[in-house]
């Protein structure tokens, strides 16, 4: 009977271990998608036309001006009289127009989707400038959950969030989507334990009865 009670507990434990695995596979991030700035909602030149726009890692020709712009000070000096205590630097990402950029009536306006960002929220874009070799302030405004800017060129641009005003702050929930996976592993352990114990009970019964 032991053996059978053995065999009971390695089975569900060897279940365990594979469903665990394949929750941890499965909640892994992408390379491709690192950051919080991955997915562009929108993309239109001044002429409404639609701007094929991808959002890239970081090159490491930019890897400098992109640690740059993540110091508060450099944000209060670009910013002045529009930065608030709370604002931060979120995401810096290369943003770059597929295919022939010189077809591409500038400016365009691109809306990106950001969690947590409300309508309220203050924000601000910043866009480095290959020609001024400088970052520069974008016209910006806040959505649900987006962030629109205005873009004469592209090349890394800085995503600033004022943390105070964003939806986790305010009390109005995060627009953020729950990590694949979290939350899927106390119940499954519960379910085991409980088939565990339903194999216990029945092992102890067959046994009562011999």
């Amino acid at each position: 009977m032991k053996k059978h009670v053995k065999k009971l507990v390695a089975a569900i434990l060897a279940m365990t271990m594979v469903c665990a695995m394949g929750m941890t596979a499965f909640a892994a991030k992408s390379p491709a998608s690192s950051g919080i700035v991955n997915k562009v909602v929108s993309a239109v030149d001044k002429n409404g036309n639609a701007v094929n726009v991808e959002i890239q890692e970081m090159p490491q020709e930019y890897q400098e001006v992109a640690a740059q712009i993540r110091d508060i000070n450099t944000i209060k000096a670009l910013l002045g009289d529009r930065f608030v205590e709370g604002m931060e630097v979120i995401d810096v990402r290369n943003v770059v127009v597929v295919g022939d950029e010189s077809q591409v009536n500038w400016p365009i306006d691109i809306t990106f989707e950001v969690p947590s960002v409300l309508t309220t929220t203050k924000v601000a874009v910043l866009h480095y400038s290959d020609e001024k070799q400088a970052w520069e302030v974008v016209p910006s405004k806040a959505g649900k959950g987006t962030i629109t800017a205005t873009f004469d060129s592209l090349s890394p641009v800085a995503f600033i969030v004022d943390k105070n005003t964003s939806a986790s702050a305010v009390g109005n929930g995060s627009t953020t989507s729950p990590k694949t996976g979290e939350g899927m592993v106390v119940p499954f352990l519960g379910t085991a334990a409980i088939v565990l114990a339903l194999g216990a009970v029945i092992c102890l019964r067959k046994r009562e009865v011999k």
